[in-house]
């Protein structure tokens, strides 16, 4: 009875150590996408819209003038909101980059200590013969 205890304490115990197994969904789930067959009106007409979208988006400015107004319009809201986002990430990073790596201060010289200690010697000098006077 007292071996079946240990052992069970030790298989618990090493158990403790081990590797958890993820819990992972498959991810064919996620990325499955409908045949052209097997999708109604409305799903055909977001696919085409998906895929406009994925050539608009990518266009240079040059390119996006020659669109439709409401393709050109929704170009022109992306690229604004997609500069704003920009701009203020660089800003965040640009404050994160001072938390980061502070500034370095330079190590004293031997001479800069000297004279530091030299002046503390004379300011306490100073202090002392105001104080008797």
């Amino acid at each position: 009875m007292k071996s079946a205890a240990v052992f069970v304490s030790l298989l618990a115990g090493a158990s403790a150590f081990g590797i958890a197994r993820p819990n992972v969904v498959s991810p064919v789930v996620l990325s499955a996408v409908l045949a052209e067959e097997d999708m109604n009106e409305g799903q055909k007409e977001i696919a085409v819209i998906k895929e406009k979208w994925g050539e608009v988006r990518h266009m240079s400015p040059e390119e996006a003038a020659k669109l439709e107004p409401e393709w050109k319009e929704a170009y022109d809201r992306f690229n604004e909101k997609y500069d704003s986002d920009m701009e203020r990430m660089t800003e965040i990073s640009e404050k994160l980059q001072k938390m980061i790596e502070p500034p370095k201060v330079d190590k004293k010289t031997d001479g800069q200590r000297r004279r530091d200690k030299w002046a503390k010697v004379q300011a306490r000098e100073a202090a002392r013969a105001g104080a008797q006077k």
